[in-house]
């Protein structure tokens, strides 16, 4: 298998992890990934039982990705007519789709498709970006989506559901499980007060800005402090630091920037609530799923996020925390007051958390995809009716 994507670990982000996850529990596929290099990839890649070269990306806006662009597709001919590769995939539906869809046309190789959601609603919206988006899904072998939400979107382009598989995101329920926060919180957090946190890039849809603007209303009634792991461009940094003084809780939010893998745990296990108001924003951008919440169930803990996108199907609404539609600020005040105030009903929620987080094991996604694959690797026999095409759009 030749996986070609902008992101793997150690790149920060839900997506790199969801490959480098699902490589890892695929221990009897040999695997080349051609990805774009990241600070700390060299140590990483040696580590790594799969083979991984790396793109460049230098530091010059206008120049960087087609640099990457360009090193991608000849790593990608150069593998797949010199190495042994059955089956293509391609980690980002454009422009790296379109580059898949190039090598599958010059070397005949059959490829697949990962789909993560707001790529969909995005690119789904400008006519020329939209052929290329259809073009890339009609001759892909097969399609993995991470989350019912993705698929209707999907339906949208008139795609046949028998090439279309649900993989949502999987947690690693032992390592999450086992964190201790014990250190981090009285490190980080005044005594006496409640933890929120978000972990996410620092980009509109996350919605750090919405809990930043609650901040006042509710620390007046509760001590609370906010954490907010991830990074983003300098800009939306800047943005979200003069909301925080203009708010008056500059010293209530702390910005923790992007935290090591293996640190995690324990900055999941050190807060009270986890917090993701995500919303869609006026471009189409949505959160495909929310790897983030399965991470914090595991953890044992309450989440509150946006009703957007994929993020109802990684939170139950009552169960294992709350969903808040974008705009009802007042509802979204009430769940986070109710969740700080009440600590036997967020210790039951997490609980519940942590058992729907049993039932999102790598392996078993893992095992789907190697299925699929291997399919496609198989000649087709010979057809003795023609199929019959189905005239409508798939919706499931």
């Amino acid at each position: 298998m030749l996986l070609l994507t902008e992101y793997f670990a150690p790149h920060p982000g839900g997506t790199a992890v969801y490959y480098h996850q699902l490589l890892r529990h695929m221990p009897s596929v040999e695997w080349t990934v051609v990805a774009r290099t990241c600070p700390g990839s060299r140590r990483f890649d040696r580590e790594q039982p799969v083979r991984i070269v790396r793109t460049p990306f230098p530091p010059v806006p206008k120049v960087r990705l087609l640099a990457e662009w360009v090193a991608m597709f000849l790593w990608g001919l150069v593998l797949t007519l010199w190495g042994r590769v059955d089956v293509l995939h391609a980690g980002q539906l454009f422009p790296v789709g379109l580059l898949v869809l190039a090598l599958h046309r010059l070397t005949g190789r059959p490829y697949v498709v990962y789909l993560h959601g707001e790529e969909l609603a995005v690119l789904g919206r400008a006519p020329r970006t939209r052929r290329a988006v259809a073009a890339v899904l009609r001759s892909a072998g097969a399609i993995f989506a991470n989350s019912h939400f993705t698929m209707r979107e999907l339906a949208r382009f008139g795609v046949g559901r028998e090439r279309v598989h649900l993989v949502r995101p999987g947690v690693d329920l032992a390592r999450f499980s086992s964190g201790d926060g014990r250190a981090l919180r009285e490190r980080l957090a005044p005594p006496g007060c409640k933890v929120l946190l978000t972990v996410g890039r620092l980009i509109p849809r996350k919605g750090q800005d919405t809990v930043i603007r609650l901040l006042r209303t509710l620390g007046a009634r509760i001590p609370v402090v906010y954490w907010i792991a991830g990074d983003g461009t300098p800009e939306e940094r800047a943005r979200l630091e003069a909301l925080a003084r203009e708010c008056g809780v500059a010293d209530k939010v702390r910005f923790l920037g992007v935290v090591p893998d293996e640190e995690l745990p324990a900055l999941y296990a050190a807060c009270d609530v986890f917090v993701m108001l995500n919303r869609t924003t006026p471009s189409g951008d949505v959160e495909g799923f929310g790897m983030v919440f399965l991470e914090a169930a595991a953890c044992g803990r309450p989440a509150v996020g946006g009703r957007s996108g994929g993020a109802v199907e990684a939170i139950r609404h009552g169960v294992t925390g709350y969903l808040v539609a974008d705009g009802e600020d007042q509802a979204a005040i009430e769940v986070l007051a109710r969740l700080l105030q009440d600590p036997p009903l967020a210790a039951r929620l997490g609980l519940a958390g942590r058992r729907l987080a049993r039932r999102h094991g790598w392996g078993q996604r893992a095992a789907r995809v190697a299925r699929v694959c291997a399919a496609l690797c198989r000649p087709a026999p010979p057809a003795t009716v023609a199929p019959r095409r189905d005239p409508l759009p798939w919706r499931p």
